[in-house]
């Protein structure tokens, strides 16, 4: 197609790849020449528009009012800025105005670099901007150092303004700091910057374009305390706080009032439910009473039917009185009979009793006599048993003298044979000898213990590190495994936040997704190089949240505890949403095979997430360049901003405040993919993984050699202390037999003087 370059150059900027950039004073000339071409037909209200700006501004007053001295800048604004061999910078000089500043331009032209020297200028850490995480990446391609240098507006009182210098080398990745011309520490300008009020890490004061998503996730109450932060005065921050803690207070008040009236209506709850239990109190008192009072009321009727009853009983007993004395006085003689009868057995009784009295008698004279005879008797038996002991006794002390004749003799026997001399001092010297070596081979054998212990451990430490590397070797002939150790390499903090998120997944409210490069592929290998040049490195590495909640926990465990520089998105988008404006079958007409997202697989947020960040629903793709028929028909349609066809990628940009004439186009060569590709093994580092496990094998061949001579020696120890505590035991024995002997030989004189 040798008619299709010309054309294409004539209308398009050329964006080359990292090593082949152009300055920023060129890129800049190219953008003037597009503009110019395109709008030549709105030169003259242009040109009237210019004058009447030019007027604006020789009209509009200075910044500095010079007979009073006060400054139109608020203080801490910035006044200067300049960048030498920055980005795309080779010496550029800012001077913004004390008002709103607005920074034109299309793209590629510098702007976000502009915004990541203030950052970077003003002592921030690049991970407030969501893009690279090293200070030395922002050098120009070809440069071994940049210079960002901004100016602040003192306060009113002070004479000059505040001028940080920055110094960023790219070899060593390292900065150096000056403050109105002195070298100072990053420190320092950091104390500056926050007497200052200004807060970079603030997104209500500073919101690059890569942390919309997080700012987005910010919660109302998070809103208004960063928006107090950046913009209230002290005064105003400190009534708010004042305001937050009456409201807890207020909160607090009301919670324990509402417990005192939920505590008030269980005791009025209470107090109702306990009404019928008075009530049945108060009924039974009463019945209580009345009970009392019959009570009473039959005391009185008892005691008027007991007074008629003994009323009664007195008459009955006066009509038995009588009628006794008429039965009296008719059986008067049979009377007179039974009294002599009784008589007569008085007397009979009296004798009776003469007689038992008699005999009781002489049984009591039969018992003493008896008694008499037994005592008797047991004397007789006394005397007996007493002759017998006394014949015993003489018999045995007989014996006894026999034996103590025998006894001393033996004794004189002994006393002529004098045993050695026993001297304990020296028995005691022998056996603390022997349990010194005893003692000595306890601490050694203690030593021993102890290395062998510390061997175990470092075995158990060399076997584990020898099954991971047993795990990463295996996991490097599977497609899963080469992936993440490309991760490993390309971007060891995603591959730290993957491998946290793979243990914490069951924490999060809906899953959470890892770097695309692991979770998605491509279904036809042939498209991989269009379709990763529509993602730049990051997009490949980030990780995808489905919930706010989600990201902000995600962010505070990744950036504020395990301090990772990695990119977190959030799609609150289905992917069923993200659907291309022209159909396929159109896009096929104009020379495109499909959408980068239709080659594309993996989990459906991971895609609508690349579907919303990079558009790559309405990216086309095609194995073939398109023709200048096509190309004019894709670009009038407005319709797919950009595509990848052949070894190009075609990219649209158009201004709508010039009019649907301002059109440009970017075009540059598709590099390789570095991603998604069917990796060879990496020799070298199966290589480096197999020499750690040969040169860990030895070391664990080395400890287990050491631990067994350690073990060895340990039972030698064992073995040589049985002797040794035999020898001690029969130095006890022999000692306790020698102090017996020479006891027993002192105490002989006295014995047989006894």
């Amino acid at each position: 197609m040798p008619s299709l370059e010309p054309r294409r150059r004539s209308r398009a900027r050329l964006e080359g790849d990292d090593d082949d950039q152009s300055s920023g004073s060129d890129s800049s000339k190219q953008q003037r020449r597009v503009v110019s071409r395109t709008l030549s037909q709105e030169d003259g209200d242009q040109s009237e528009r210019d004058t009447a700006r030019a007027r604006r501004v020789k009209s509009s007053p200075s910044r500095v009012d010079r007979e009073n001295g006060i400054s139109e800048f608020q203080t801490g604004a910035i006044v200067r800025v300049l960048v030498e061999n920055f980005v795309t910078y080779e010496h550029a000089e800012f001077k913004p105005g004390p008002n709103l500043n607005m920074v034109i331009g299309p793209n590629g032209t510098g702007k976000s670099s502009l915004v990541c020297a203030i950052c970077l200028g003003l002592g921030f850490h690049p991970r407030h901007l969501g893009r690279a995480s090293n200070v030395g990446e922002f050098v120009k391609h070809g440069k071994e150092s940049a210079i960002v240098e901004i100016e602040l507006q003192s306060r009113p009182e002070e004479q000059a303004n505040h001028v940080i210098r920055m110094l960023i080398r790219k070899e060593d990745n390292k900065t150096k700091w000056w403050l109105n011309g002195k070298e100072t520490t990053h420190q320092a300008v950091k104390a500056l910057t926050n007497d200052l009020r200004i807060q970079i890490d603030n997104l209500c004061q500073f919101l690059p374009q890569d942390r919309v998503a997080e700012f987005a996730g910010l919660t109302p109450v998070q809103l208004l305390h960063e928006t107090l932060r950046a913009a209230a005065p002290e005064q105003m921050i400190n009534w708010h706080n004042q305001l937050k803690e009456l409201h807890r207070k207020h909160k607090e008040m009301k919670a324990r009032l509402d417990a005192c009236m939920e505590t008030l209506r269980g005791h009025e709850t209470r107090q109702q439910g306990s009404q019928a239990d008075v009530d049945r109190l108060r009924e039974r008192e009463a019945i209580q009473k009345k009970i009392h009072d019959l009570h009473s009321a039959r005391v009185i009727a008892e005691y008027n039917t007991l007074r008629g009853l003994v009323a009664e009983t007195k008459r009955r007993k006066q009509e038995a009185t009588l009628k006794l004395q008429e039965l009296e006085h008719a059986c008067e003689p049979a009377l007179q009979a039974v009294n002599r009868k009784r008589e007569y057995r008085a007397k009979i009784e009296a004798v009776v009793g003469d007689r038992k009295n008699a005999l009781r008698n002489a049984e009591a004279e039969c018992d003493r006599l008896l008694q008499a005879i037994e005592a008797q008797d047991e004397r007789i038996k006394h005397i007996q048993n007493k002759k017998n002991a006394e014949e015993s006794s003489h018999t045995s002390k007989r014996s006894d003298l026999a034996k103590i004749r025998r006894t001393i003799t033996d004794l004189e026997a002994k006393l002529q044979n004098k045993p050695p001399e026993f001297v304990g001092s020296e028995w005691n010297q022998k056996i603390r000898q022997q349990e010194h070596i005893l003692r000595e081979n306890e601490a050694e054998r203690r030593t021993l213990r102890t290395q062998f212990d510390e061997l175990r451990e470092l075995n158990m430490r060399k076997n584990s590190d020898k099954s991971k590397l047993e795990n990463d070797l295996a996991a490097l002939n599977s497609q899963e495994g080469q992936k993440i150790a490309f991760l490993r390499k390309v971007n060891p903090d995603a591959a730290k936040g993957w491998e946290w998120l793979q243990e914490h997944r069951d924490e999060f409210e809906k899953e959470v997704f890892g770097p695309p490069m692991l979770t998605c592929s491509i279904k036809d290998q042939r498209y991989s190089n269009q379709i990763q040049s529509f993602l730049g490195f990051e997009d490949f590495c980030s990780f995808t949240c489905q919930t706010r909640e989600d990201h902000k926990k995600l962010s505070t465990q990744f950036y504020k505890h395990m301090a990772l520089s990695v990119t977190i998105r959030t799609c609150g988008s289905d992917f069923a949403s993200f659907r291309p404006i022209m159909p396929k079958e159109q896009a096929r007409e104009m020379g495109l095979d499909g959408y980068a997202i239709d080659y594309l697989e993996g989990p459906e947020p991971v895609l609508a997430m690349l579907c919303s960040e990079k558009r790559l629903h309405v990216s086309g793709v095609a194995l073939r360049d398109v023709s200048n028929e096509n190309y004019e028909r894709i670009a009038k349609s407005g319709q797919i901003p950009s595509w990848a066809t052949g070894g190009t990628m075609y990219r649209i940009s158009r201004r709508k405040e010039y009019g649907d004439a301002a059109v440009s186009t970017t075009t540059r060569r598709i590099n390789p993919g570095r991603f998604w590709t069917n990796q060879p093994v990496d020799h070298a580092e199966r290589t480096a993984i197999t020499r750690r496990i040969s040169e860990l094998d030895e070391e664990i061949q080395e400890i287990r050699t050491q631990a067994q001579e350690t073990k060895r020696r340990t039972k030698e120890m064992d073995e040589a202390d049985e002797p040794i505590k035999q020898q001690i035991e029969a130095l006890r024995r022999e000692k306790n037999e020698l102090q017996k002997a020479a006891t027993l030989y002192a105490t002989l004189g006295d014995k047989i003087s006894e």
